[in-house]
């Protein structure tokens, strides 16, 4: 796929860097392990992207310089049945955003229900066939 061949680019592009490219040439760094993340997840490769995470959090100045790769990996454990441990990655997250869902499980089971009230009047068909948002 175009991902695969995006993902060797990327992955090239990693090899190329001097040693110390995380001080030298920190926003080339963070953007090459960004997109080869992004890659990863969509082709499935999760030990791939496990590795990618694990630099930019070890490496990435900011709480923001690591979103993504928070985000692709919260996505990646969705994408592998573990639902609930990316549930719960994603409420660390937005905790440490200021967001505070936790205890308050009345209210998030309330929105729960909402979309599935919302969801009832519609078939599979329907849902798949729905227009992509832009």
């Amino acid at each position: 796929s175009d991902f695969e061949a995006a993902y060797s680019y990327f992955d090239n592009g990693i090899s190329f860097l001097r040693k110390k490219h995380w001080e030298e040439y920190y926003a080339l760094s963070l953007e090459l392990f960004d997109l080869a993340a992004k890659c990863a997840l969509t082709n499935g490769d999760t030990v791939s992207l496990q590795l990618l995470y694990e630099q930019v959090l070890t490496y990435g100045r900011t709480f923001e310089d690591k979103l993504n790769v928070m985000y692709f990996s919260t996505c990646a454990l969705a994408f592998s049945s573990r639902l609930p441990e990316s549930i719960e990655k994603g409420l660390d997250i937005l905790s440490k955003l200021g967001i505070e869902l936790r205890g308050d499980e009345s209210s998030m089971e309330a929105c729960v229900q909402e979309t599935k009230s919302l969801l009832s009047g519609y078939t599979d068909n329907d849902i798949l066939n729905t227009r992509r948002m832009t």
